[in-house]
């Protein structure tokens, strides 16, 4: 009986030695596990946060160099626009002559009227080495004109003529904005009177007359209206010219530029 009683005491203080050591262990094993959860989670936790700053800094970053390429591309396309606005200047003129927002007002200036040529003569000696100037034959009459101009280069002109002791005197022509005929002979006389000044400057040897006369082949074909006459003999002058005009030219143009406007003397 004592063997037993003592195996049985003996059993029940190994139980409650295994259940301390249970114990222990247990709680050791939680404040490990508990001491790695928590190293792993101050560990990883500002990596995460690190990852999700650096991904929102890329895609500022991918937004913004987006948004310089847009601003590339836009930029691109206004200098591409540019060019093509260069190239096509010739098209925007031939739309001008027929919308009436191209100059229409131009003047003759007069600098005498003879009944003898010869007196004519000695005027025109005075204004031809400056100037377009022509004697035109008015009838049994001589004018003497130091040229057409638009009318806000002509007052320019005049300025100088009466500075140098050369009386003169200004006739305004006007033509009519609202009509397509008046404003297509008005764009083509702006631009001859334009090639007309250049060919006669002392630097220019001569002017190559190529463009301006494939540009007035492109307007619009008009077949009748007021003054229809006078555009079509304008466009038949501009198509028979020659491919170049120089200095020796630009009296004669001038001369048949008169004749133009004053068809529109009123």
């Amino acid at each position: 009986m004592r063997y037993t009683r003592y195996n049985y005491k003996k059993k029940k203080n190994n139980d409650i030695l295994k259940f301390i050591l249970s114990f222990i262990g247990m709680s050791v094993f939680v404040i490990i596990v508990g001491v790695l959860l928590a190293n792993i989670i101050i560990h990883f936790l500002p990596l995460n946060n690190a990852s999700t700053a650096d991904a929102s800094n890329k895609n500022e970053q991918v937004q913004t160099d987006n948004s310089e390429n847009v601003s590339n591309e836009v930029s691109e396309g206004e200098a591409d626009t540019q060019v093509n606005a260069a190239e096509v200047v010739d098209n925007d003129k031939s739309s001008e002559a027929t919308q009436g927002t191209i100059n229409t007002s131009f003047m003759a200036i007069q600098c005498g009227y003879f009944a003898q040529e010869d007196n004519a003569k000695e005027i025109f000696n005075n204004v031809a080495n400056g100037y377009g100037a022509f004697i035109y034959n008015d009838a049994d009459k001589f004018k003497v004109l130091a040229g057409v101009y638009a009318a806000d280069e002509g007052q320019a002109i005049i300025d100088k003529l009466t500075a140098s002791g050369i009386e003169c005197a200004k006739v305004e022509f006007n033509l009519n904005s609202g009509s397509a005929i008046e404003n297509q002979i008005a764009g083509i006389y702006d631009g001859y009177l334009e090639i007309l000044d250049t060919a006669f400057k002392d630097d220019v040897k001569s002017f190559d007359t190529t463009d301006f006369k494939n540009w007035v082949s492109k307007l619009e074909d008009i077949k009748e209206g007021d003054k229809y006459e006078v555009l079509s003999d304008l466009k038949k002058h501009i198509n028979e010219l020659g491919t170049e005009i120089n200095k020796e030219d630009v009296s004669n143009e001038m001369q048949y530029l008169y004749k133009i406007l004053l068809n529109f003397n009123k």
